[in-house]
């Protein structure tokens, strides 16, 4: 990972266990002959803080397989951050623009509701989570924050990220096709160091470093957290500075 993405990787780290400081940790729940860890109350804080542990462990995840030449994996990740950024400021905005609609109890129970294994008598399908479905969160983050945004456009951008990244979840045969070459030509299994794909991903590494950064404002924002909101705030600008540009906030294109 390049130094100044490290740095931001470390200040979102910083910022994370502090946030996670000011929660009341999850508790041991009894699990089958064990035990599970739960947190007793099921807001927007505590969802928003386990969101941002995802997003920090996957842009972790990206620079590892960045370095080990796994483009199709990091694809996958990709996309997984593309959905996990557009949840944090989706939830965000309930706190910090006054924005809490019944989409965001609906997105609540389903992110805390637990798997189930087996159909109820009588019934052929296993019961699943009632989640709001992906275009319904861009459209509300767009009408909460999308002053001066024209909102169609934005959401065909979140659209258009999906689909191209879509085929490195599905393990479509236009993306696998990219792990194959060299001389001789064969399926790369084990990594692709070298390829240019790689650097392409590595620069698109860069946009969710920053959108991952401004996520992380967004939660210090919701928690009401100001002097950790400012001190973020000052970090992107020191951030977009030093790479001598405003990083896109939308996503890339594979």
């Amino acid at each position: 990972m390049p130094r100044l993405q490290a740095e931001a990787v470390e200040a979102m780290t910083r910022a994370f266990r502090r946030l996670e400081s000011t929660i009341t940790p999850p508790q041991k729940v009894d699990f089958r002959n064990s035990f599970v860890y739960r947190f007793a109350n099921k807001g927007i804080h505590e969802a928003l803080l386990q969101k941002l542990a995802r997003n920090l462990s996957g842009l972790n995840a990206v620079a590892v397989l960045l370095d080990a030449g796994f483009v199709q994996e990091v694809g996958v990740l990709f996309r997984t951050l593309d959905e996990i950024q557009e949840d944090i400021i989706f939830l965000a905005s309930a706190e910090t623009n006054g924005a809490r609609t019944e989409r965001h109890t609906q997105y609540l129970e389903a992110f805390y509701s637990e798997a189930i294994f087996s159909r109820p008598e009588g019934s052929l399908e296993i019961p699943k989570p009632n989640l709001v479905p992906r275009r319904k969160i861009r459209a509300h983050t767009m009408n909460a924050l999308g002053q001066g945004i024209n909102a169609s456009q934005a959401l065909a951008a979140g659209e258009s990220i999906s689909t191209a990244y879509s085929g490195y979840v599905h393990a479509a045969s236009e993306n696998i096709m990219e792990m194959y070459g060299g001389d001789p030509p064969r399926f790369h299994v084990e990594g692709m160091r070298g390829n240019s794909r790689v650097a392409t991903c590595a620069k698109d590494a860069e946009n969710y470093v920053y959108r991952g950064l401004m996520s992380t404002i967004m939660v210090a924002k919701a928690v009401g957290d100001v002097s950790l909101e400012k001190a973020l705030c000052g970090f992107l600008a020191e951030y977009e500075s030093a790479n001598n540009h405003r990083a896109p906030t939308g996503g890339s294109s594979a």
